[in-house]
């Protein structure tokens, strides 16, 4: 099991801590895991808080322009 995989069980916050932690400690392993890593940590603890996720500080989603410049129905 890999660490992504096992922050999404994590069971408490201070497991999710302990492997972030854990995390770091690795030298060969891109920016963009470790963004992952984190990312999947902020979901996790949301989940382990029972915080409302769209209250998170993750950005919003805007909807995207029709490029053809039509309305949509």
């Amino acid at each position: 099991m890999g660490l992504r995989e096992q922050i999404k069980t994590a069971a408490s916050e201070s497991d999710v801590t302990s492997l972030l932690l854990k995390g770091q400690t690795f030298d060969l392993v891109s920016d963009r895991t470790k963004r992952s890593w984190k990312s999947t940590a902020r979901v996790r603890l949301t989940q382990l808080l029972n915080i409302d996720p769209t209250q998170s500080s993750e950005k919003s989603v805007e909807k995207k322009k029709n490029k053809t410049g039509k309305k949509s129905k």
